[in-house]
């Protein structure tokens, strides 16, 4: 279900994304490396995530100006190339843009160049005309260009693919998803985020969190802890309530992109390069927005 293959879209949009990569090159480092900092310590308030302004129907927003929305990012990239450069020391491997609150604007998502198991990310949103990051997995990051919205809720993914589309069965509600997770030979940790906005910007809700420790020599499990809602929870409890909520949503046709440093072999360093990535990956958004209905 997460893999739409639409020819139609494909043939439509060929040209496009192909033209873009004469447009720049890109900048950062290539294959994952190094660790992200930091763990998740949200409370949300209750386990469906939902916020006190629920995010209306994808695409249902006319009022919001997303070619205005770009150019605001693209122009926030360019102005502080050198500052995002040394807050993300290890290198920017992807950017994507995604509307994951569902009020029409869409947030800029950049991953790091990778983490133990998984890449770390930030999300961008735009707050009172400017760019403000709302999540961090990197301190530095979080540090440079976040302010009063800096939520404590952070994401390990892999894919863009790996923010999903969901809709409640009972009342039609969408919304995303995200099951961030990282680990080493010592530890591991899965968390299901869900995304919604506080009326002005995105927020990141932390519905279900389990800690494992390992013994590095033998793999064996030491312990394993569970969190509802930010709250401690035994095992059972857990397992229940990750079963009720997928057993109550169902997944949507619809697959999140971006673009991705090694995925394209003429990227090279440089701001032009990290702009080129950025037109890559707003191509990708307005490509696949036809599946938001």
């Amino acid at each position: 279900m997460r893999r739409i293959n639409c020819i139609f879209i494909v043939v439509l949009f060929l040209a496009l994304l192909c033209s873009c990569g004469n447009e720049g090159h890109i900048s950062a480092s290539g294959s994952p490396s190094g660790e992200a900092t930091g763990t998740s310590s949200a409370s949300p308030t209750d386990i469906t995530g939902e916020t006190a302004t629920p995010a209306p129907t994808p695409m249902q927003s006319t009022a919001v100006d997303n070619d205005e929305r770009f150019n605001i990012f693209r122009s926030f990239l360019s102005d502080n190339y050198q500052e995002l450069s040394d807050a993300f020391f290890n290198g920017i491997s992807g950017i994507g843009f995604i509307d994951l609150d569902l009020d029409g604007g869409v947030e800029m998502l950049m991953f790091d160049a990778g983490a133990s198991a998984a890449m770390g990310l930030a999300f961008f949103d735009i707050v009172d005309d400017k760019v403000e990051c709302v999540s961090a997995n990197m301190d530095a990051v979080g540090e440079a260009f976040g302010g009063d919205h800096l939520s404590k809720v952070i994401v390990n993914a892999n894919r863009f693919d790996d923010f999903r589309l969901m809709q409640d069965k009972k009342t039609g509600e969408k919304f995303f998803i995200v099951e961030s997770g990282n680990g080493a030979a010592d530890f591991s940790y899965n968390e299901l985020v869900r995304f919604g906005n506080d009326g002005d910007f995105l927020t990141l809700k932390s519905l279900m969190y389990e800690y494992d420790e390992y013994d590095a020599d033998t793999g064996v499990l030491v312990s394993a802890s569970f969190r509802l809602a930010g709250k401690s929870a035994e095992k059972d409890e857990y397992d229940a309530a990750y079963k009720e909520f997928f057993d109550n949503a169902e997944e949507l046709p619809y697959t999140a992109m971006g673009a991705f440093l090694w995925e394209k072999d003429d990227y090279g360093a440089g701001l032009d390069g990290l702009l080129a990535m950025a037109d890559k990956a707003r191509l990708l958004y307005y490509a696949n927005s036809f599946y938001i209905v």
